[in-house]
């Protein structure tokens, strides 16, 4: 395909003068001129199809409506701002374009931008540089400060939208965030991932409280069960061995069993071993959790065990107290073991939570914090409602076949 560029920048003197800034801005120029014409003639298509009639085609005496000029608009676009758009209207005004609505002054795109910024931890002066240099315009403390409040809105009513009982593996977790309050300490986020009945991973609620507290998980699993997660259908929690957490999920599901994290376990043994033996040690332990059957599972734990009770007695006897704990996950379908062994599914949610807020020094308060878990967790529930874990996929496909 030939691309031309436009009579004007065609010839062009290459020169000290002529460079990429140049160019740049000059073809962004060009870009809003062919956008602004673009609308404009998309706008009377739309009135012409609204009324009825071509334009500059007369009339049969029997309609009560026609043609009456234009009004001018503004739109801030990712490519900058156009101005001066000809919007066509009609006499009664009955007509609202559906490609520039009435309300609309920006491209949807660019409040997603500007809340990712906010998620980077920008200031509002620093906003304000952005979008001038991005747009054209810079966003006044006021536009700012109104985009704010409506995330931390948002933010709200997420913390507060239903649960539908349907959920019936759960990944809990926390994870420590630098909080800024009168000084800027860590502070726990307690997660929760939850997995529905046909496939499909979900943060349901995140709150800010101590992970190594048992009342802290009790008012958490509280809260989600007012908003409708009851666990009726609950199968499995996951997680690791963070004191209090399994006995207070435990009490809040009681259906429910415990899957203990097999990557934390390990770590735990390793911990108890001289470090001469503990490749050694831990690759013999791992087949344990590679079995193709629970009994078989068992069998390998007792092979383990008669092999390096003498050796390493308190690495076996941490295995062996959680034994049932860390094989609950053998009692579920085999295409869901790799998933349900570990907590690797909330680990990764944390990776990307810790990606997106790094380069802030802290987050400015409780309201700041769960601004930015919220948006992010928007946008990996987004991501994750179209696209089905592959253990409920294969599990599908055997069914079939």
């Amino acid at each position: 395909m030939k691309i031309s560029l436009p009579e004007e920048m065609q010839d062009v003197e290459v020169n000290e003068k002529w460079g990429q800034e140049i160019f740049i801005n000059d073809l962004a120029l060009y870009i809003r001129q062919f956008i602004k014409h673009a609308l404009e003639e998309a706008i009377k298509q739309e009135l012409t199809k609204f009324l009825g009639y071509e334009q500059y085609q007369r009339g049969n005496g029997k309609r009560d409506n026609n043609r009456n000029g234009y009004y001018e608009r503004d739109l801030l676009t990712r490519f900058g701002l156009i101005e001066d758009i000809q919007v066509a209207r009609d006499r009664n005004g009955e007509f609202e374009s559906k490609v520039l609505p009435h309300y609309r002054r920006k491209e949807e795109k660019i409040d997603r931008q500007i809340i990712d910024l906010f998620i980077g931890g920008i200031s509002t002066r620093k906003m304000k540089k952005i979008t001038k240099e991005l747009l054209g315009k810079g966003y006044s403390a006021g536009t700012i400060s109104r985009i704010n409040k409506q995330l931390t809105q948002e933010m709200r009513a997420w913390l507060e939208q239903p649960i539908e009982d349907n959920i019936i593996y759960i990944f809990v977790d926390g994870l420590n965030l630098p909080v800024k309050r009168f000084t800027v300490s860590k502070e726990s986020l307690l997660v929760v991932i939850g997995i529905t009945a046909d496939g499909y991973r979900k943060i349901l609620g995140v709150q800010l409280g101590d992970r190594e507290s048992s009342a802290s998980w009790r008012e958490f699993f509280k809260d989600l069960k007012r908003r409708g997660l009851k666990g009726e259908n609950l199968i499995m929690g996951i997680m690791d061995g963070l004191p209090g957490l399994e006995s207070t999920f435990t009490e809040a599901f009681p259906k429910a069993k415990v899957q203990r994290c097999v990557v934390h376990k390990l770590r735990n043994i390793a911990s108890k071993l001289p470090r001469k033996i503990q490749k050694d040690c831990l690759g013999h332990a791992k087949r344990i959790f590679y079995a193709g059957s629970h009994e078989e599972a068992e069998e390998r734990f007792h092979a383990w065990k008669d092999a390096w009770e003498k050796i390493a007695p308190t690495a076996v006897a941490c295995l062996e107290k959680d034994l049932q704990a860390v094989l609950q996950f053998y009692t579920q379908p085999k295409a869901l073991w790799k998933l349900l062994r570990s907590t690797n599914t909330i680990e990764r949610t944390f990776k990307e939570f810790k990606r997106r807020t790094r380069q802030m020094d802290s987050l400015a308060g409780e309201d700041c914090c769960l601004r930015c878990i919220f948006a992010i967790s928007q946008d990996l529930n987004r991501t994750w409602s179209e696209k089905r874990i592959d253990g409920f996929l294969k599990m599908q496909q055997e069914a079939v076949a």
